[in-house]
């Protein structure tokens, strides 16, 4: 998705909750001061004006209530979670995920009922 696209979404998500750009700034502030950025960074982000470091698209998919994956996924990024799993396993985790490209959302679904119960009984 483009940074014109990613902020489209961001304003629509801000103008849903009703928070206008000093108020989202405020909010972001609350939840973490250090990765906070101004309203006028919102209205550049809003605008695809600059790339938003994913630091940021966390706290403001926190701050908007939207889900972080779908987020940083909208900005062609992952969580740091998710790049750690990679990395981690890097000899299995890319031939899985292209072995299991085409699969359904119901399979995906179905896929991740098995994995849950796998780590159940890991527990």
């Amino acid at each position: 998705m483009s940074k014109k696209s990613l902020g489209v979404l961001i304003r629509k998500l801000r103008k849903e909750k009703g928070l206008s750009f000093r108020k989202l700034a405020d909010r972001l502030k609350e939840i973490d001061d250090k990765n906070a950025v101004s309203y006028v960074n919102i209205v550049h982000i809003e605008n695809g004006r600059i790339e938003t470091k994913r630091e940021v698209l966390v706290l403001l998919a926190e701050a908007l209530d939207y889900n972080v994956d779908a987020l940083l996924a909208q900005a062609e990024q992952v969580g740091n979670d998710i790049e750690k799993i990679i990395l981690n396993k890097s000899d299995i985790v890319p031939d899985f995920l292209r072995s299991a490209k085409n699969l359904s959302k119901k399979d995906w679904n179905e896929l991740s009922k098995i994995v849950n119960k796998m780590n159940k009984n890991n527990d």
